[in-house]
């Protein structure tokens, strides 16, 4: 694996891009995707580093000079013209890589040296003269002058413009030339054949023996053939090959096997797997007759599939580009279904409870926004005094003046202030059966968040994400199929949606409407948790059940969502925060662009999975897990990440939890289990968060009731107890806050 980190580095910085280099089960040989800008290898059985680095310069050879697009046009003209364009193109690209790397040419030499002898273009026994034209271009351009191949003078031109190619309109150009001529040659056979069609009988038995007797020796021209189509495919890679051969036989003039030529050859077939990968398999809809036929570089594929490991190789994944339209559900539509649900149970008047009940909690909570908006503000500002410079400005200070002779510092001054960074808040809380018994609680946590970024007037939106709001089952099956879905995808359920609750772009009437609905909820989920006491009751409404846990699925949209939200609002810092238990769910699919279909990829942690970023390129060894993802949606967005949960604190259930979160040792978790004890909450940091705040339910509503637990009739005693039993908490939730406006700051 280090060695293969090592090359895939290697690839990246000889292309000057950062190139997506996969190691794939799916790759028979090495090839490279021009516009997925894909370099694939396959995990290759005892093969030297010679061969290895001539497949990977080969493949960096077409990122950097085969032009993005040009490749699809000329798969539109049909799989045999493409062939012919694969050799050449292998060619000229060979040569550049060498002559930009010429420490390539080592590589290329020696590998091509292997290749060969390892009878890789089926050339073995075989006059490579006998065969067509194409193939023994393949093959002088891979393997150069080593190959021995003679050229007539008439093919002789061809083989001039091939060593002196330059640029892609020269591959097109010659490409086109070498087709028609090939195929006029090819047209020419007909002619002989038809003069014995009119035979007799005895003629024609003469004929059927003749074939027979011929027959051996087509067998025979059937192997080279064969073999000329392992070198065709190594013609593919080997054209690049050529290419570079010839330009190294430019370049090195009488060089001869110094072998840039015998590079060039193999090279090409390294690239034609890489158009191939790009293009399509190689032009099997025309019947490849004698002399249009790439025959050595089949021979070559047939070699490589000999030798591909396929117990060793990566699962490649990617992150899809999730369109939020289709998987959002707008504030209006979550409202006008809630609105019809309780008129239909004639229940209506909940919503004006709820908005009482709002009233209440936005009162009750207003010492404890004040303070975190407090704590934020001089977070920010000792940020911004971080980056304050005192500069001189070359003006004399007339109050220093008199200390001219013992002091250069007589010159006034001014503070250059940095502008502060603006903020914005992303927060999806979890919709799971789950967090049944700290839903209610989860969503005070929800309101005082929201009432906080309103009040500080920082942007923000809030999203629930769930898999059981379903217009309709049939609706809800499968998998969404975003616009530009690629192979390799990870599936989003059709069941997965995200509710958006809140917003700050409501003016505040419509602000403290949508809070009114997400009150209802609260209040919802209190009457039917067991726990709650003193609730009042609040009917079930059907689409906002709890269910499942699409963790997953809300991570890959937020990776969609938080560059957009940072578009649209303006700001430079998002702060991305997940109320949740964690534990997304455990299966995943990914889109497979042959059968147009997802196809289940099994349980996460089952075999060895890499997930690619398409944007960033970046690659990560690890199974399929909301921590995994956590790291991809920061290294792409650059968010600060938080999280939220409410626990019973209960020491059993908390240690159980803490093994989940990834805590690495008992010792840690009682380290843990004591600031819960002592701050009504700790901070987890190995659960794939910056910081993931475990808070006690006991210390989170603290309602501000001043002295009125304190009676007159109290000892002096009893009162001290009372007013330091109301403060604890206000002291333990303000503890929390003040990390909380660190980190977000």
């Amino acid at each position: 694996m280090e060695n293969r980190n090592a090359k895939s580095l290697l690839a990246k910085l000889m292309a000057a891009e950062n190139i997506n280099v996969e190691y794939s089960e799916k790759a028979a040989t090495a090839s490279f995707d021009t516009e997925s800008r894909t370099l694939r290898m396959p995990v290759f059985k005892d093969i030297s580093d010679d061969s290895t680095d001539l497949f990977l310069g080969h493949e960096v050879g077409h990122a950097l000079y085969t032009p993005q697009g040009e490749i699809l046009k000329v798969v539109e003209k049909g799989g045999l013209y493409k062939n012919f364009v694969n050799v050449v193109e292998d060619a000229r690209i060979e040569k550049m890589i060498q002559n930009k790397f010429p420490g390539l040419r080592r590589c290329f030499f020696g590998g091509y040296n292997e290749l060969m002898e390892r009878d890789f273009f089926g050339t073995n026994g075989k006059d490579v003269n006998d065969y067509n034209f194409i193939d023994r271009l393949n093959l002088h351009f891979k393997v150069g002058f080593r190959a021995g191949i003679e050229f007539s003078l008439e093919e002789q031109v061809f083989v001039n413009r091939m060593e002196n190619l330059r640029t892609w309109e020269d591959t097109i150009s010659l490409s086109d030339d070498l087709y028609e001529y090939c195929k006029a040659k090819n047209e020419e056979e007909p002619e002989t054949t038809q003069d014995s069609e009119e035979v007799t009988e005895s003629d024609e038995s003469e004929s059927e023996e003749q074939d027979m007797d011929s027959g051996d020796s087509g067998q025979d021209t059937n192997e080279q053939d064969s073999s000329d189509g392992e070198s065709d495919s190594g013609d593919e890679e080997s054209e690049s090959d050529s290419e570079s051969a010839s330009d190294t036989q430019d370049e090195s003039g009488s060089e001869g096997e110094n072998d840039t030529g015998g590079v060039d050859g193999e090279g090409s077939s390294a690239d034609s797997g890489s158009t191939e990968t790009a293009m399509g398999k190689r032009g099997s809809e025309e019947s490849a007759t004698d002399e249009m036929a790439t025959k050595t570089q089949d021979s070559f594929d047939n070699k490589l599939e000999e030798i591909v490991d396929k117990e060793s190789f990566n699962s490649y994944y990617t992150i899809p580009n999730v369109n939020i339209d289709q998987v959002v559900v707008p504030m209006s539509e979550v409202h006008k279904m809630m609105d019809k649900e309780l008129n239909e149970e004639g229940d209506i008047g909940h919503l004006e409870k709820a908005a009482q009940k709002f009233k209440v909690f936005s009162n009750e909570q207003k010492s404890i926004i004040s303070y975190l908006i407090k704590e934020f503000e001089m977070r920010k500002s000792a940020d911004e005094h971080k980056r304050t410079k005192v500069a001189r400005t070359g003006i004399l200070n007339p109050n220093k003046l008199h200390a001219f002779k013992f002091s250069e510092d007589i010159f006034l001054r001014n503070s250059v202030v940095s502008d502060g960074k603006n903020h914005g808040f992303v927060m999806f809380v979890d919709w799971s059966g789950s967090m049944m018994p700290q839903m209610a609680d989860t969503i005070d946590q929800l309101m005082m968040l929201a009432m906080f970024c309103k009040k500080a007037q920082i942007p923000f939106d809030v999203y629930a994400f769930t898999n059981t709001y379903c217009k309709s089952y049939e609706g809800a099956r499968g998998y969404y199929k975003f616009p530009d879905r690629k192979s390799g995808d990870l599936g989003v359920a059709k069941s997965f949606n995200l509710l958006h609750l809140i917003s700050s772009t409501l003016k505040t009437s419509a602000f403290n409407k949508s809070m009114t609905y997400v009150s209802f909820l609260r209040h919802m989920f209190a009457y039917h948790t067991r726990s709650m006491e003193n609730t009042e009751y609040f009917p079930v409404l059907e689409h906002l059940k709890l269910g499942g846990t699409p963790l997953n699925e809300a991570i890959m949209a937020a990776i969609s969502i938080v560059p957009e939200f940072q578009k649209t609002n303006n700001v430079q810092i998002v702060n991305t925060i997940f109320l949740t238990d964690g534990e997304g769910q455990n299966r995943q699919v990914s889109y497979d662009s042959q059968t147009g279909d997802f196809a289940d990829t099994g349980y996460y942690g089952s075999g060895r999975s890499v997930i690619v970023d398409p944007v960033t390129k970046k690659h990560y060894e690890s199974s399929i897990n909301d921590k995994v993802l956590l790291k991809i949606l920061k290294d792409r967005t650059g968010t600060t990440l938080a999280g939220f949960f409410i626990s019973p604190a209960n020491k059993r259930t908390f240690s159980t939890d803490m093994w989940y979160k990834g805590v690495p040792s008992e010792k840690d978790v009682a380290v843990l289990w004591s600031s819960m004890k002592e701050n009504g909450f700790c901070v987890v940091e190995t659960a794939g968060y910056d910081e993931y705040y475990i808070l006690a339910r006991k210390n989170l509503r603290i309602e501000d009731k001043g002295l009125d637990g304190i009676k007159s009739d109290m000892t002096k005693g009893k009162m001290k107890n009372a007013f330091v039993k109301a403060q604890q908490g206000k002291i333990a939730n303000k503890k929390m806050l003040s990390k909380f406006a660190e980190l977000v700051a």
